[in-house]
């Protein structure tokens, strides 16, 4: 009979919040006096600047008012000084002798060179438990076939995850979305998982290609559970409504986790409420600071603000004040599904948002309206920027693909419609113009938004 208990860890994941934040500040003072005396050159110099030693730092209220001390900008520099010093690429922020560094993921560099990332083998212990935790509450139990669909090549949600699987006792296929949309499907086929974890794209692209690949439909794989991270969907409705029926009702899960002993996942009501905050006890992952003036928010509920990561026991290169370039919104009263803790959605990214005119606009939201007329549409789309972001002159040009088989009238009436249901959901006027079908580019990595003009 399989173990029927709502959750990996009863002890930990059951604890009352007065517990959980006895169990932070203590972890948190000692993080602070750790990351000071082991990185001279990054932490320590953060602290100094502001008169600060851990020792002064006596509430949480005094650790919300330090500065933001690390970013993907501030990550770069770091590394670039200590390929200089010490002759590594993984930044003046490690803290762990690069002796006990025994795993190493990066970003995808799409901006530049890539960022890295390190675990010692106790961080990679935690990355495992919390994993688990989020895989559990979405069903997946020892001995399933979970179909792997994340990118292998250096990725958080790579080589990590599969070990992660392996380790809870799942049965992970590690087909990786480098291999492409044939062989993900061989391996679907061959192996008949109960479950698969990617990227939404990655779940729509199965949706659309198989029956072209396989000659059945994506709803006959046998997929019962996905969970999907690394860019919005399951938390847009008519995203979340598409990969569910196209895979013949399959439950739909969210995540976001990264390194650092972050653990998140949605739960399982008919509405989405957000993620659950699944291992609070190792990482700070909703805190909210003003996007501009990275001054701390309110932790109350509904409060929107760019998220604040800050890891309690990592050890390699450990996240403190870390503003990861997220718009969250936290929930704080309890979830419908009766899990306990706090919950957060993501927005989008804080660099994504356009302002059209004073109108803000996530891409994300752009996407779930354009779901909503599927099979009208293919899904995919993309927004057209001729300047940098964030002011837009309206219209907004956005890109949108037909069914196959529209004759001009039906695709002018669906056009005319796209426009008016933008402006009556987002409050923005758009300039739509409809691409045949497929000649958008897929990917079964993160979905491409935005097309770039300049």
């Amino acid at each position: 009979m399989a173990d029927a208990r709502p959750y990996w860890n009863m002890a930990q994941e059951t604890l009352p919040q007065e517990r959980i934040r006895e169990l932070q500040w203590q972890k948190l003072q000692r993080q602070m006096q750790y990351i000071y005396d082991h990185s001279p050159h990054f932490y320590r110099p953060k602290f100094d600047a502001v008169g600060a030693q851990p020792r002064d730092i006596r509430s949480f209220e005094d650790f919300r008012r330090l500065p933001i001390m690390r970013t993907k900008e501030l990550d770069r520099a770091a590394q670039e000084d200590s390929a200089a010093r010490e002759g590594h690429p993984y930044g003046t922020y490690l803290c762990a002798p690069l002796e006990q560094v025994v795993h190493v993921y990066s970003t995808s560099g799409t901006s530049g060179e890539p960022s890295f990332y390190t675990y010692t083998e106790q961080d990679l212990r935690i990355n495992d438990e919390c994993w688990a935790r989020t895989f559990w509450r979405a069903g997946i139990r020892p001995g399933e076939t979970v179909l792997h669909g994340f990118g292998l090549s250096m990725w958080s949600a790579g080589i990590p995850v599969v070990r992660a699987l392996a380790a809870m006792g799942a049965r992970p296929i590690a087909a990786g979305a480098e291999g492409g949309i044939e062989r993900m499907l061989m391996f679907a086929r061959l192996t008949k998982p109960v479950a698969l974890v990617g990227t939404p794209s990655l779940a729509e692209y199965i949706i659309e290609k198989c029956p072209s690949i396989l000659g059945y439909p994506a709803s006959e794989l046998g997929v019962k559970t996905i969970v999907v991270a690394g860019a919005p969907g399951a938390g847009l409705p008519d995203v979340r409504k598409r990969i569910t029926e196209g895979f013949g009702g399959a439950r739909l899960f969210d995540s976001s986790q990264g390194c650092w002993g972050l653990g998140n996942v949605s739960c399982d009501c008919d509405e989405y409420q957000g993620m659950h905050v699944v291992s609070p006890e190792h990482c700070i992952w909703a805190d909210l600071v003003d996007p501009d003036s990275k001054a701390p928010l309110p932790l109350e509920d509904g409060a929107v603000g760019e998220g604040v990561i800050t890891a309690f026991d990592h050890q390699a290169g450990p996240a403190f004040r870390y503003a990861f370039g997220d718009t969250l919104q936290l929930f704080t009263e309890p979830c419908r599904c009766g899990a306990p803790g706090w919950r957060f959605r993501i927005l989008g990214r804080v660099d994504d948002l356009l302002n059209v005119k004073g109108i803000k606009v996530y891409p994300a939201a752009v996407r779930n309206v354009i779901n909503g007329f599927v099979p009208r549409t293919t899904g995919e789309m993309r927004i057209v920027l001729d300047a940098p972001p964030p002011a837009v002159n309206p219209p907004l040009q956005i890109k949108v693909e037909h069914a196959p088989g529209m004759s001009l009238p039906e695709i002018e009436a669906l056009r005319a419609e796209l426009v008016e249901k933008l402006k009556g959901r987002l409050r923005f006027t758009a300039a739509i113009t409809m691409v045949e079908p497929g000649s958008l580019e897929r990917s079964t990595l993160k979905g491409k938004l935005i097309e770039k003009n300049y």
